[in-house]
């Protein structure tokens, strides 16, 4: 699909849409060619108000939403019934579902999603530690992963051979994307981390509820095979870590050195490909109830995200097994890695004691370093870059954006907040964390800033229901929008021309059961608007 297609019908429906109050100025024919013939074209200007232009949901609770970076389509992830939903539509002409395909079950929310830089990905986040891959142009699953921590942030590294996910805990990672294969891993927050948001050189900003915005340095180099940080849990007296082997499923092996042998259950052992019906060689191995010969496997392949060992020697055995593992890392383990735990991350740091053998010379990993950290007196809940890379915007909150039962109680009696200092949408400078533009007239929580491509307008969601769009140098809003419920995603489209919004919505259980619009587009009226290249 040409990238001319959606603009022109979004050129139309502002035109039909010119005569009511909610229309927002039609661009300028010659303006429309422009944009139409820049390769990564967008709008700069002064934003003067929103114009009405689609609603692709109006029953379902819809929790986050973004962009193709063409602007021809758009995804996001809505709560139906007893399951998460992805759904995914062709911005037209006219606007058309693609897909409407199941996540995962009702109680984890997936709050996340994001486009890889050539539009060719679609990536998900969610509660259940999972992130999918989708094919962006038809919604066909291609991969999956379970991490370590519920999920609560996804996005693609500019260059599209990495994504990177935060978690609830403040753990940031990095995957490759062709596999979900484990790169680098950092815990630069003490808090959730609620927002990651690439610049086009490859900065990532990423924004947690401990009131902190990370500058982080991205870079390749030869990915490091010595050493992982794995959670650990303890459970019948023995350390619980997760891992995997010959690239399998992950297993749950229980730490005991004791046990003379690496040992898997056959369901584990399945699972990675190993076939016992074959093995020869045994290997006598104590059970609860005395001794018993397990078959031995040779030169397997053990995983730890980053740390690999190979040529290791594994035992299949149920009878060998403490209660609900998959395996056991016994003295074998013990022999080639140093185990330490961490209590306050509820995580075992695993070391080789050996130096680990060089990686292959094509291998690459992406690996991130501190630049530099902005303090606020806020939760950050929000960040988004422009196309230049030196605005940031953000939404903060002076409370963090828990739905607590008080919070309902107060939306039940139609209770607001007061506005107040930090319960805010800002602009920010990339460079220094310089609060450039502070606006305040959201009562409570802001979910969700997006900036503008041109860094001079900005549109803002709250759980007051309501959708601001402010302009660089204005006091007031531009433009507002009244949702029915709280609005928990606000993006501004790649070139500038649409906002999209997600929100949720009061259900309604009786007839057609359609309601507020809980997934809805906006075409964006500027004055005098000129084109500018990323």
């Amino acid at each position: 699909m040409s990238r001319g297609a959606p603009r022109a019908w979004w050129a139309a429906g502002a035109l039909l849409l010119a005569a009511c109050r909610h229309a927002a100025p039609v661009l300028a024919p010659d303006v429309s060619a422009r944009l139409e013939s820049t390769p990564g074209g967008y709008l700069a200007g002064d934003a003067v108000g929103l114009a009405d232009a689609a609603v692709l949901e109006r029953r379902d609770f819809v929790w986050t939403l973004d962009f193709s970076p063409d602007g021809a389509r758009v995804a996001f992830t809505h709560l139906a019934g007893q399951d998460y939903r992805l759904g995914l539509w062709s911005l037209g002409p006219p606007p058309a579902r693609v897909v409407d395909a199941s996540l995962n079950p009702s109680e984890f929310d997936v709050e996340a999603l994001a486009f890889s830089a050539d539009g060719a990905l679609l990536a998900s986040a969610g509660w259940d530690g999972v992130v999918r891959l989708f094919d962006a142009a038809t919604g066909a699953p291609r991969a999956s992963l379970r991490t370590e921590e519920p999920l609560t942030a996804v996005a693609f590294h500019p260059s599209g051979g990495y994504l990177v996910v935060g978690s609830a805990r403040g753990l940031v990672t990095v995957l490759r994307a062709a596999d979900l294969g484990f790169s680098f891993e950092s815990r630069p927050h003490a808090d959730r981390v609620s927002a990651l948001a690439f610049a086009a050189d490859g900065t990532l900003y990423s924004g947690g509820w401990d009131k902190r915005i990370h500058v982080l340095a991205t870079r390749e180099e030869a990915p490091r095979r010595d050493g992982a940080r794995v959670r650990f849990e303890r459970r019948s007296g023995h350390a619980v870590v997760v891992g995997s082997v010959n690239g399998g499923a992950p297993v749950r092996f229980a730490l005991d050195a004791r046990t003379p042998a690496l040992v898997l259950g056959t369901a584990a052992a399945r699972e990675a490909g190993i076939d016992t019906a074959f093995v020869q060689e045994t290997v006598s191995l104590p059970t609860a109830l005395g001794s018993t010969l397990a078959r031995l496997v040779r030169a397997q392949r053990l995983r730890f995200k980053g740390l690999v060992l190979e040529g290791v020697d594994v035992a299949v055995c149920d009878a060998c097994l403490p209660a609900d593992v998959g395996g056991v890392l016994g003295a074998p383990f013990a022999e080639r890695v140093d185990v330490a735990f961490d209590e306050v991350t509820s995580e075992a740091v695993l070391t080789l004691k050996a130096p680990a053998p060089p990686a292959p010379v094509e291998a690459r990993a992406l690996v991130f370093a501190p630049r530099a950290t902005f303090s606020f007196e806020a939760h950050v809940n929000d960040v988004t870059v422009d196309a230049s890379g030196r605005r940031l915007g953000v939404a903060f909150s002076e409370a963090k954006a828990e739905r607590t039962r008080a919070v309902y109680e107060r939306e039940k009696k139609g209770l607001g907040e007061p506005p107040s200092a930090w319960n805010a949408a800002a602009v920010v400078d990339a460079g220094s964390g310089q609060v450039l533009r502070k606006w305040t007239g959201h009562e409570g929580v802001v979910a969700s800033a997006g900036i503008s491509p041109d860094g001079r307008a900005l549109v803002s969601g709250s759980w007051d229901k309501r959708l601001f769009l402010w302009r660089e140098g204005q006091e007031a809003p531009v433009a507002e929008r009244r949702l029915g419920w709280s609005v928990r995603r606000a993006r501004f489209g790649p070139d500038g021309r649409l906002v999209g919004v997600a929100a949720w919505t009061p259900q309604k259980v009786t007839g057609d059961q359609q309601s507020d619009p809980s997934a809805a587009l906006f075409s964006v009226g500027y004055a005098a608007p000129s084109v500018q290249r990323r």
